[in-house]
Parts: structure tokens; C-alpha cells; sequence
């Protein structure tokens, strides 16, 4: 069977994204001719690029991955829901005989609205697919049989139940021979993304990623994860890279054999990850070694820094953790970027203030190492379905009852948006100057 899969548009003007999740599909479905179509490696025209694929390759099964439902650029971060119902009628009306199934993380949190809103759209696939996608594919005509599968019985859409988690572990490596590496190791550090891990313990109120991936970690071999490394380095002459796991230093022990491994092997790589900031998972045998294993950027996200905030949020960590985290940045000479939400639950100007004033110290504590992406990214909290802050917002009325979310709605209430809205304003400003820079350095 001809099954064509298709990375739909990721967050528009921001770096490309490397379709790690179709590639991982692919290397799972034997007996079929499998291509992979990357909208984002055609900017000038994707649409009518896409359109040329389907109608010269003519695939029997069309599979989209809805990846994102946002435009997430500093000072702008609106929903996206209008680029990808062009992706879907363009598919349908190149490809009208052949079957449309959609998936990605967009889709899974808003399944049941994507397929009421969009018509053209047969099967939905939700969550991971790897082990489940050849089995609707050996199933187009009774899909109800596999699990987790959205399908249209006449004028109603119905669901075959959730699944089981994969077994992440045996998963097979993704096939990178499907798509141009090139593109994406030359743009930014994280347009590569290598998975070590799946799932997440924390429980931050705004977080979906428990809902679509669950909260038990799934790991896989560190000597496996290095040998995707190593494939990498050696037939595609990639050498940068991002761990795209929701946490990469939970469990630490996980995260410092994947260093020492990397370290083992002196593969010349650089890379970075997001960390958790709880001082007990960065113990500084671990942050010597990620940097020995050529780990340039350790990412965080705290979202606040007053631990009263933090404690709304349901961190696991406090405002004294975080502090740790610039002090680790100046012993080992490494870069640190932070990402804050603005106006979350309790905010008032004073932890506003609270935010600008760690940035400042932050600035004196790690110079050139404290990255630009901390003061272009500050937003206020967006809400997602299956978040408890999406909760909260209905009990408050912030949204209606029956919002689904799919438009961008926000927790940013009262006099302080004012205030946001002028640091976004800042940051937005400050973007395109950066942007317009790096163009004329090219």
C-alpha cells in the first residue's frame, strides 16, 4: 500500500522541525511504500508543493500529522487551526479517493473537535501510533477492531476505545532515510530531535503532556539511544541535536548514562535538552558530564520563580532550586535558557516584578551564557483541554463552559494584562530585530 505521511505546519516562522513522529511510524510499517512530505521544507509554496506530491505519487492512504494548534512566536501566540484545515481540504481535494487519517499531538488533544470540524478527515489515529498504525492499515474497513481510532459511522464520529501505552522500549530506530536531513541540522539546535524517554511524572496544572503520553516514564536502552546518536554522526553527518523527551534528567541516572555513554564513544556532537530544576535531579556529576558529552544548553522551564507561584503551578521544585540552576551555568561555562508564564493563577505586580528581578540576576550571574530565548519568550498561559487550568478557568469564567479550546484563550485577567501585553509588545519588537539581523547576516 502507498501511504504518503505528512507533516503538517509546525509553529509558522520558528524553526523546522524535524518529523521525528513519522519517522518513527514509518520504521514500523513493513510490507507498505512508505514516503514522508515535510511542508515546512517548502515555505515559498507548501500547498501547491503538497499538491504535487499526491497528485504525481498518487498514495492510497494519506496520513497528516497535526503536530501544533498554535503560532508561537515572541510576542504572538494565537491559535493555528486555519493553516491546517487548508492542509486537510488540500489533501482531500488532490487525493479524493484516497483514505484520510489524521494524528499528532494537536490532533489527539482536540480529536473529537477536529473531527467535527473537519469533515474530510476519515480516521483519526489518537496517541502513540507505532505499534498501532499497521494494524489499521490491515484494518481500513472495520477500523472499530484497533484501539484508540476515531471513524465516521454515517453522520456521527465514533471512538474504539483507548489503548495501551507502547512499549517504547522495543520500538524500532526512526527511518531518517525518508526525509532531507540537511535542511534541519543547518538551522537551529533543536530542528533534530532524538527520544530517549516518553512520558512525565510532574503535574503542572497547565501541562497536557500527561494526557497524551501518560505519567509513567518509558526508557529506552542508553546504548540504544546512542546508537541513534551514532547513526546520526556517522550516514548523515548530523552532529546537533535536542533530546526531544518532555524531561531529559528524569530519572538523573537515566540522563548520566546516556552522557557517559555519549562520552565512551567520543562522538563530537552538540546538543541540548530540557531539565527539571529540582536541585536533587542535577547533581553536579551529571552536569560535568552532559557538558563532557557536548551538551551546550541546558533549557528550563519553571514558568515562575516566588515559590507561592510555583506551588500554584504544582512545581516540584522552589524558588532556592532555581537559583542552583544559574550557579550551575557559571561552574561549568554552559548556556541556560528559562522560559516564565506572565499573569498566571495569583499573580500580582509584585511576583510580576519577582520574575524581572531573578532575570536581572541571572544576567549578572551568567553573562553571555543566559540565552536570548528567556527574554523573547514570556506569555501568559495558554489553555488546553485536559489541563486542570482549563478547569479553573471555567470555574472562574474566564471561558465558557463550552469552549473547546481550539481558538486561543488565555489565563491573563485583569489590570496586569495591560502589562503583559506591553512586555509582549517588547518582545516582539525585540524578535523581529533579531530575525531581521540574522537575515542580513546571511
Amino acid at each position: 500500500m502507498r501511504v504518503l505521511l505528512v507533516q503538517a505546519f509546525t509553529a509558522q516562522d520558528m524553526e523546522l522541525v524535524y518529523p521525528l513522529g513519522l519517522a518513527s511510524l514509518a520504521a514500523h510499517l513493513d510490507g507498505h511504500e512508505v514516503r514522508i512530505f515535510d511542508l515546512n521544507l517548502h515555505p515559498e509554496g507548501p500547498l501547491e508543493a503538497l499538491d504535487r506530491a499526491l497528485r504525481g505519487w498518487r498514495p492510497e492512504v494519506v496520513g497528516v500529522s497535526l503536530r501544533n494548534i498554535k503560532v508561537a512566536r515572541p510576542g504572538e501566540h494565537r491559535d493555528d487551526f486555519g493553516p491546517q484545515r487548508e492542509v486537510v481540504a488540500r489533501v482531500r481535494q488532490a487525493a479524493p479517493g484516497a483514505v484520510l487519517l489524521a494524528g499528532g499531538a494537536a490532533f489527539s488533544l482536540y480529536a473529537e473537535v477536529f473531527m467535527r470540524r473537519l469533515p474530510e478527515i476519515d480516521l483519526g489515529l489518537w496517541g502513540e501510533g507505532e505499534e498501532r498504525l499497521p494494524e489499521l492499515l490491515a484494518r481500513l474497513d472495520r477500523p472499530w477492531e484497533v484501539r484508540g481510532i476515531y471513524w465516521r459511522d454515517g453522520q456521527q464520529v465514533r471512538y474504539s476505545g483507548d489503548p495501551a501505552e507502547v512499549n517504547f522500549a522495543a520500538l524500532r530506530r526512526p527511518r531518517r532515510d525518508l526525509v532531507p536531513l540537511a535542511p534541519y541540522a543547518a538551522h537551529a539546535l533543536t530542528s533534530v530531535g532524538v527520544q530517549s524517554k516518553r512520558g512525565c511524572a510532574l503535574h503542572c496544572i497547565h501541562c497536557s503532556d500527561t494526557f497524551l503520553l501518560g505519567t509513567r516514564v518509558r526508557q529506552r536502552a542508553p546504548a540504544r539511544v546512542v546508537d541513534e546518536i551514532q547513526e546520526l554522526v556517522e550516514d548523515y553527518g548530523v552532529r546537533r541535536f535536542f533530546f526531544a523527551d518532555t524531561i531529559f534528567n528524569l530519572p538523573p541516572r537515566h540522563a548520566l548514562e546516556i552522557a557517559r555513554e555519549l562520552i565512551d564513544r567520543r562522538l563530537d556532537v552538540e546538543w541540548a535538552a530540557w531539565f527539571n530544576e529540582h536541585r536533587q535531579t542535577l547533581p553536579d556529576e551529571l552536569i560535568a558530564a552532559v557538558r563532557e558529552a557536548g551538551c551546550g544548553l541546558l533549557s528550563f522551564s519553571p514558568d515562575h520563580v516566588e515559590d507561592r507561584m510555583l506551588a500554584r503551578l504544582d512545581k516540584n521544585f522552589r524558588r532556592a532550586d532555581l537559583d542552583y540552576t544559574t550557579t550551575l551555568g557559571r561552574r561549568h561555562g554552559i548556556d541556560v535558557e528559562y522560559s516564565f508564564f506572565l499573569n498566571s493563577p495569583g499573580e500580582t505586580p509584585a511576583t510580576l516584578l519577582a520574575i524581572l528581578r531573578f532575570l536581572a540576576q541571572a544576567k549578572r550571574e551568567l553573562g553571555p551564557h543566559l540565552r536570548a530565548f528567556t527574554l523573547l519568550m514570556m506569555q501568559p498561559i495558554r489553555l488546553y483541554p485536559h489541563t486542570r487550568i482549563a478547569e479553573l478557568a471555567r470555574e472562574e469564567g474566564l471561558i465558557d463552559r463550552d469552549d473547546d479550546l481550539i481558538e486561543a484563550r488565555f489565563w491573563n485577567p485583569g489590570p496586569l494584562s495591560l502589562v503583559v501585553a506591553g512586555v509582549q509588545r517588547g518582545a516582539s519588537l525585540a524578535w523581529r530585530v533579531r530575525q531581521a539581523s540574522r537575515s542580513a547576516g546571511r
